[in-house]
C-alpha cells in the first residue's frame, strides 16, 4: 500500500516498530480538596462534614490551571490500522490556585500549592478510515485510549487568611499518591516521509488524585502545629499535544 500526499508517494515502512515524542499543554479541570475521611478524629480531619461560608461543603475549591506535558513512547504497528505503545509522561510544574471556605474567617481565603506527575500508560490507537479501506492520503486520523499508573507528588498546601486578626496562615504537609490513570485521545498523523510522521492530537486524561499525607500542620499563631489527617483532590484535564513518530 502507498501513502500519498499531493504528488509525492511514500512506501510503507520496512519495520513495525516506532518511537514517539510529544509535548503540549493540559488545562486542569476542577480540583477541589476535601478530607480523605471527613469523620476522622485521630488525627482530626481538616475540613470535616460541615457546610462552609459559601454554602458548599467545607473544602478548598480551585484547579491546576494550564500546565506542560512531555511524553516519550515506544510502540509497534500490529495491523495497518492498529498500533500500540508504552508511554512515559511528565508534568513538571502544576500550580494550584483555589479558595477555601472555612467558617468564621473574614475576607478571602486563598489556597496555593504545586504538584508534579509522572505517568506510565499502555496505549492502543485505531485508524478508522484505514480499517474501512478509505484512502486519506498522507492524513491518518486516529482515536486511542490508554491505561496505566501515575505517581503524583504534591508540595505543602498553603491556606492564607489575610484579613484575619490572629490566624493568618496554615500549611499542611506534602503528599505522594500512586493511582490508576487513563486517557482518551483523537488525533491526526501526517505522513512526512517513509520514516517520519507528524502527530497532532487532543486528549482527556484522568491521573487519579493528588493529596497531602498525615502530618503536622503549621499555623502562624501556633508554630508547633497540630497533627492533621489526609486531604485529596482529583487530577484531570483536557489538552493538546504535538509531536513526531519515527518508524524504524
Amino acid at each position: 500500500m502507498l501513502l500519498t500526499c499531493g504528488s509525492v508517494a511514500f512506501a510503507d515502512p520496512s519495520s513495525d516498530w516506532y518511537v514517539r515524542a510529544a509535548g503540549g499543554a493540559i488545562w486542569g479541570q476542577d480540583a477541589d480538596f476535601s478530607d480523605e475521611d471527613p469523620t476522622s478524629v485521630s488525627p482530626p480531619a481538616l475540613f470535616g462534614s460541615a457546610v462552609g461560608s459559601d454554602g458548599r461543603a467545607l473544602g478548598a475549591y480551585g484547579d491546576f490551571g494550564e500546565y506542560l506535558i512531555l511524553e516519550m513512547a515506544a510502540g509497534r504497528i500490529l495491523l495497518p490500522w492498529v498500533r500500540m505503545d508504552l508511554a512515559l509522561g511528565y508534568r513538571p510544574n502544576m500550580k494550584y490556585s483555589g479558595t477555601a471556605n472555612f467558617l468564621g474567617v473574614p475576607g478571602a481565603q486563598p489556597v496555593s500549592t504545586t504538584a508534579r506527575c509522572l505517568s506510565l500508560m499502555a496505549n492502543l490507537f485505531v485508524e478508522p478510515a484505514t480499517a474501512l479501506g478509505i484512502s486519506t492520503g498522507c492524513w491518518r486520523p486516529y482515536v486511542g485510549a490508554g491505561l496505566g499508573v501515575s505517581y503524583n507528588r504534591l508540595k505543602n498546601v498553603t491556606y492564607r487568611f489575610p484579613e484575619a486578626a490572629k490566624h493568618t496562615i496554615s500549611i499542611t504537609p506534602s503528599g505522594d499518591r500512586f493511582d490508576p490513570a487513563f486517557m482518551l485521545t483523537c488525533g491526526l498523523g501526517i505522513t512526512l516521509s517513509q520514516k517520519w510522521i507528524l502527530d497532532l492530537s487532543g486528549r482527556y486524561e484522568d491521573l487519579g488524585q493528588v493529596g497531602t499525607d498525615v502530618g503536622n500542620m503549621y499555623m502562624n499563631h501556633f508554630p508547633q502545629g497540630i497533627r492533621i489527617a489526609e486531604t485529596e483532590a482529583d487530577l484531570r484535564g483536557f489538552g493538546f499535544l504535538a509531536g513526531v513518530r519515527y518508524l524504524f
